[in-house]
C-alpha cells in the first residue's frame, strides 16, 4: 500500500520549470501539481492501486494523488457520520470533502477508485473552465441491475454517477459551503445531486472521461466515443463475479504491469 500522498513530476521535470499552460486564457493550472483525490475502500485496494498507477503512468503534468481514507478522516475528527445501509463504499459521502481537503484552493479532482485511465490527465485538465464551480460528465443513467460490486444494493436517483468523477473549483464561493459539518449531516440527495449549486454552475465534460461499463457504448469508426477513462461502476475484475466484464482485459493488463513495476522497484 502506498503512502497517503504521492507527487509525480512527469519525466523528472519540476512544476516550476514547466511552460505556463493557460486554460481558457486566464489561469495557469500547472503552477502547482494538480491534486487528485481517489476514493479508497479496503475491499478495493487493488482497484485503487491500478487507478493510481494508470494516472501516474500517463500524466505529462505534475500530479499529486491523495487517497480519501475514511479511517484517517475519522482519526482527524473531519468525518464522523454513521455509515448508512445504502452506502456501497467507504467514500460515498467523504468524497465531498475534496474542496476542504484541498484547502479551498485551485482546482482538484475527485474520482472513484474503480476507474482505469487510458489517456493523459492533462487532456482533462485542459477542459477546465473557471466560470464553473464543478465540472463532470452529465450522465443520464438508470441502472437495470439491483445489485453492484460485491452484492451492494444498487440505488437509482437523479444525476446518478455525476459525483463519481468531479473537477472541483475549490476556491469557488459555493464550494466553500462544503465544510466537514455540512458533509457529515446533509442527505445523499443534497450532496450527490449537487444541490448546493445552481444548474449553470455545473460544467459538462465529455462522457468518454467517465465511460460507464455496461451503459456507454463505443461507436465503430467514431474515435470520439472511445473511452479516455473507464469506470467499472457495476464491478470490476478485482471481484470474482466481474472478472470477465467488458474492458476487463485492459484492467488486468494494467494490474500485471503495476505488479511488475512494483517488484522492479523493490529490487532496485
Amino acid at each position: 500500500m502506498s503512502g497517503s500522498t504521492e507527487s509525480h513530476h512527469s519525466n523528472g521535470v519540476d512544476a516550476k520549470t514547466l511552460d505556463p499552460k493557460l486554460s481558457n486564457g486566464n489561469v495557469n493550472h500547472n503552477a502547482k501539481p494538480f491534486k487528485i483525490f481517489i476514493g479508497y475502500d479496503p475491499r478495493e485496494d487493488l482497484a485503487y492501486e491500478v487507478c493510481r498507477y494508470s494516472l501516474l503512468k500517463k500524466s505529462s503534468i505534475p500530479i499529486e494523488i491523495i487517497p480519501i481514507k475514511q479511517c484517517e478522516l475519522r482519526q482527524k475528527g473531519v468525518y464522523w457520520r454513521e455509515r448508512g445501509k445504502l452506502e456501497s463504499t467507504e467514500f460515498s459521502f467523504s468524497r465531498f470533502l475534496t474542496p476542504y481537503l484541498a484547502n479551498y484552493e485551485g482546482w482538484a479532482m475527485f474520482v472513484d477508485c474503480d476507474f482505469l485511465y487510458l489517456n493523459d490527465i492533462k487532456e482533462l485538465v485542459d477542459l477546465i473552465d473557471d466560470k464553473y464551480a464543478v465540472m463532470c460528465v452529465h450522465h443520464d443513467y438508470t441502472p437495470k441491475e439491483t445489485t453492484k460490486m460485491d452484492g451492494a444494493v444498487q440505488t437509482v436517483y437523479p444525476r446518478k454517477n455525476w459525483s463519481s468523477m468531479v473537477l472541483y473549483n475549490c476556491g469557488h464561493p459555493k464550494n466553500k459551503l462544503l465544510t466537514p459539518e455540512v458533509v457529515n449531516k446533509e442527505s445523499g440527495a443534497f450532496l450527490h445531486r449537487f444541490q448546493w449549486l445552481e444548474d449553470n454552475e455545473i460544467g459538462e465534460i465529455p462522457f468518454v472521461w467517465n465511460f460507464l461499463v455496461g451503459h456507454n457504448k463505443v461507436v465503430e469508426g467514431d474515435k470520439s466515443t472511445f473511452p479516455k477513462s473507464i469506470h467499472y461502476t457495476l464491478g470490476g475484475p478485482w471481484f470474482e463475479q466481474w472478472k470477465d466484464c467488458e474492458f476487463g482485459d485492459l484492467w488486468v493488463k494494467e494490474l500485471e504491469e503495476y505488479k511488475k513495476k512494483a517488484i522492479e522497484k523493490k529490487v532496485d
